[in-house]
C-alpha cells in the first residue's frame, strides 16, 4: 500500500513538472505603431504559435500611433512596442528610459509619391502632404525626400497626420493631398492609377531604425528572460514568413485589409526577403541618422551618443548561443 502511494505520488510530481511550463507562460503585452507590412511578424508570432513556443502569453494591445509610441511603455500600459525609431529616440532625449533591443528594418523603404497632376518637385509648393503621424517614419522620411527634392518640409508644404497608409493611398488618388511617403506596395498600386513616383529613398543607401523593437530598461532588468524570449518569437516568425509564404499572404492580406495580390507579393517580397534581418541588431548608424535631424531643431540630440538608444545584447546574446543559425538549418 505504501508502494502505492510513494508511486501514486511520484506520477503526481512527474505530470506537475511536465505541465508547469505550460502554466508558467509569462504574460506580455505589446503593440505596435501604424498599421504597416512591416509589423505583421507581431501576428505571425501570434496566429503561428511562437509566443506560446517560447513560453510567453503575449497579447496584440492594437495600434499606438507612431509619435505616441513610448506613451504605454512609460504608463506600464504594453512593455514591448514595434514602431518606428524617431519616438523612442524622442523618448530617451526627453528623460523616459525607453530603449530599443531589435532592429528589423534598419533602412529608408519609402517612396515619394505625387498625385498624377504634379510633373515637377516644383509644383509642391503650397500643396499637402500626408503622413501617418507626425513624428513617425512616413513624416521622417517624407522630410527627407523633400529636402532631397529642394522642398522645405517646413515652409513649402503642409504635412498632414491622415493614419494608416490605406488612408493616406486614398488621399492622395481622391486628391485631399498631393503627395507622401510609401511603401512599395502602396507606390505600386499608386502608380497604377496613374501618380507620379518623384523619389526612391532607399536608393539613397541610408542606415535608418525604421522599425525598431524597444521597452524599457527598467523592464529589461526586471524581466529578460521574457524579453529573450520575446526576441526569439519574433526571430522565428522572420524565418517562418521567409518558408510559408502563402500563410503569410493571407495574414498580411486579413491585417492589412488588402486583397490586391501584386501588392501583397511586393510588400512581402520587400519586408520579407530583403528589409528583415535574419540577425535584427539595432542599428547604431541608423539611431546616429535620426538624431543629426533631431539635431537640426533639437539642442539635446547635438550632444547625445547613439549607443544610449540601443540594446545590442539580447541579440548577441541569441545569436552567440547559436540560436538563430539553428533556425536556418
Amino acid at each position: 500500500m505504501k508502494n502505492k502511494s510513494w508511486l501514486a505520488s511520484c506520477w503526481f510530481f512527474l505530470i506537475l513538472f511536465l505541465v508547469s511550463p505550460l502554466r508558467a507562460a509569462d504574460k506580455v503585452r505589446t503593440g505596435f505603431g501604424s498599421l504597416a507590412s512591416s509589423h505583421m511578424v507581431m501576428y505571425v508570432a501570434k496566429e503561428f504559435g511562437l509566443f506560446k513556443k517560447y513560453s510567453l502569453d503575449a497579447e496584440i494591445v492594437g495600434h499606438i500611433p507612431g509619435a505616441k509610441a513610448v506613451v504605454p511603455l512609460v504608463s506600464g500600459d504594453a512593455q514591448i512596442i514595434h514602431a518606428a525609431g524617431p519616438p523612442f529616440v524622442l523618448g530617451t532625449l526627453g528623460g523616459s528610459d525607453v530603449v530599443i533591443f531589435l532592429g528589423l528594418v534598419n533602412t529608408m523603404p519609402f517612396y515619394l509619391v505625387v498625385h498624377k497632376d504634379i510633373v515637377s518637385p516644383s509644383q509642391l509648393r503650397g500643396k499637402k502632404m500626408g503622413v501617418s503621424t507626425l513624428g513617425s517614419s512616413s513624416d521622417f522620411s517624407l522630410r527627407f525626400g523633400l529636402k532631397k527634392l529642394g522642398i522645405d518640409p517646413d515652409k513649402d508644404v503642409t504635412i498632414l497626420a491622415l493614419g494608416d497608409s490605406a488612408i493616406r493611398s486614398s488621399a492622395l488618388n481622391n486628391g485631399t493631398i498631393h503627395g507622401g511617403a510609401y511603401n512599395l506596395g502602396e507606390m505600386l498600386l499608386l502608380r497604377r492609377l496613374g501618380h507620379r513616383l518623384l523619389l526612391d529613398m532607399a536608393l539613397a543607401g541610408i542606415e535608418y531604425q525604421h522599425t525598431a523593437v524597444a521597452t524599457t530598461r527598467s523592464y529589461l532588468a526586471r524581466n529578460r528572460r521574457i524579453v529573450l524570449n520575446y526576441s526569439k518569437a519574433i526571430i522565428d516568425g522572420i524565418n517562418q514568413m521567409k518558408s510559408r509564404k502563402e500563410d503569410t499572404l493571407r495574414l498580411m492580406a486579413r491585417h492589412l485589409r488588402v486583397d490586391d495580390r501584386e501588392s501583397l507579393e511586393a510588400q512581402y517580397e520587400e519586408n520579407v526577403n530583403k528589409l528583415f534581418s535574419k540577425k535584427p541588431y539595432p542599428t547604431v548608424s541608423g539611431v546616429k541618422t535620426i538624431l543629426d535631424n533631431i539635431a537640426l531643431k533639437d539642442e539635446r540630440a547635438r550632444h547625445a551618443r547613439p549607443e544610449q538608444f540601443v540594446e545590442l545584447g539580447i541579440v548577441k546574446e541569441l545569436d552567440d548561443s547559436g540560436f538563430i543559425d539553428s533556425l536556418y538549418r
